[in-house]
């Protein structure tokens, strides 16, 4: 079993702006299909993504309101970063990847406001404690069979010192309250390099942006509906 990882947002309970912070783990069913699928995707959408990937700015005052050259350089494709997605290529997006799902979607989203100042002092601490909640709840549920389990995330979302923490932690606590005795391993990949990675990210974003605008109610219900989207894990609950 094989989930790829991916946020959106920050861990911050003082911006007023920030209300949340979303994690998408995709769990790969047919990772083969999966990566036909993103080349497909990355391929008929080629032109309007590098569109997407310039500069923009503000047509009135001429300003910089949104950095270019995160998804190519030099014009030539590096990966997908939702963040550079506007709402029709977030909906294109999932019209594509709902038409033959070869994986599962699941969410985590945490709710900033109530987090306490104590708990957010260490942000790979509220990520790691929400894995393994989340982890914990998927397998007691039976939305997850209790198998081992590989969990790729981006390595540039991750201090160096705390990259061999949630290995050991989810090994440790899930083991020791009974989940399950399978073994988790973690591993961090540059996202550029990780193509599964990267549609985590398109899916965390689409997320964060439906929980900023309230805009994305039917990709939501499309991604149910198929089948995919399986579960929206909130930290605290509520």
């Amino acid at each position: 079993m094989i989930f790829y990882i991916d946020e959106s947002g920050s861990i911050n309970n003082h911006l007023s702006h920030n209300k949340h912070f979303v994690i998408a783990l995709v769990r790969v069913l047919n990772k083969k299909s999966l990566k036909r699928s993103y080349k497909r995707f990355v391929s008929s959408n080629y032109d309007r993504l590098l569109e997407l990937d310039k500069d923009k700015y503000h047509p009135k005052t001429g300003k910089l309101i949104k950095e270019g050259d995160k998804m190519f350089s030099n014009e030539t494709f590096k990966e997908l970063k939702g963040s550079q997605f506007d709402k029709e290529m977030k909906k294109s997006f999932v019209d594509f990847f709902s038409r033959k799902p070869s994986f599962e979607l699941y969410i985590i989203k945490i709710k900033n406001s109530e987090l306490t100042d104590q708990f957010c002092q260490n942000t790979a601490r509220v990520f790691n404690y929400t894995i393994k909640l989340a982890m914990e709840y998927f397998i007691h549920r039976g939305y997850i069979p209790k198998e081992d389990c590989s969990l790729q995330l981006d390595e540039r979302n991750e201090k160096t010192e705390s990259r061999f923490f949630l290995e050991n932690y989810l090994n440790t606590e899930l083991s020791m309250n009974g989940t399950t005795d399978k073994k988790f391993d973690v591993t961090y990949y540059d996202s550029s390099d990780n193509n599964l990675i990267q549609i985590a990210d398109v899916f965390a974003n689409l997320y964060y942006s439906h929980l900023q605008t309230g805009g994305y109610k039917n990709e939501l219900k499309k991604l149910e509906e198929a089948g995919i989207l399986k579960f929206v894990f909130t930290f605290p609950k509520q």
